[in-house]
């Protein structure tokens, strides 16, 4: 995702993240960015399909969701 000149990437830390059983940040995703392949394990962000609302670093309670600009 692109924001002014810099570009942004959105990723799941894995050590902040709790892998709740409702994943709120999933939840709020109107992408459906988030992928879930072990319910134990943290999901996975798949940018290609980020619409770049940015709904789910706020809706993460354990801010597990973060920013990264490069």
């Amino acid at each position: 995702m692109v924001e002014g000149t810099r570009r942004v990437m959105l990723k799941v830390d894995d050590e902040l993240c709790r892998a709740c059983k409702k994943c709120l940040a999933g939840d709020v995703c109107r992408g459906n960015a988030f992928r879930r392949f072990d319910r134990e394990e943290a999901p996975f962000l798949d940018m290609s399909r980020c619409w770049g609302c940015m709904e789910c670093v706020v809706a993460c309670p354990f801010d597990a969701v973060v920013r990264h600009e490069y």
